[in-house]
């Protein structure tokens, strides 16, 4: 895996967003989020929150795709480098 990626995915863990579930692939970050949560305020509050994460990472940035949903819909959101 990635180093960035890695990083990324270590901060996403400790942040406190209850019920998402982030799973890595060989090309993208998967995040499952409850059922009950609107997924378009989910995303929102998703891409705050990376602008601040992805300026403590000390490794060398990498383009990262996210998909971010549930079983009823699902958004892809790119962090580029």
């Amino acid at each position: 895996m990635d180093v960035y990626k890695k990083e990324l995915i270590d901060l996403l863990l400790k942040q406190s967003y209850p019920g998402w579930r982030i799973a890595d692939d060989q090309n993208n970050i998967f995040i499952n989020i409850p059922e009950d949560q609107e997924l378009e305020v989910a995303l929102e509050e998703f891409k705050k929150k990376m602008r601040s994460l992805a300026m403590k990472i000390k490794s060398k940035p990498t383009k990262l795709g996210f998909f971010i949903g549930n079983s009823k819909d699902s958004r892809f959101y790119e962090l580029n480098a």
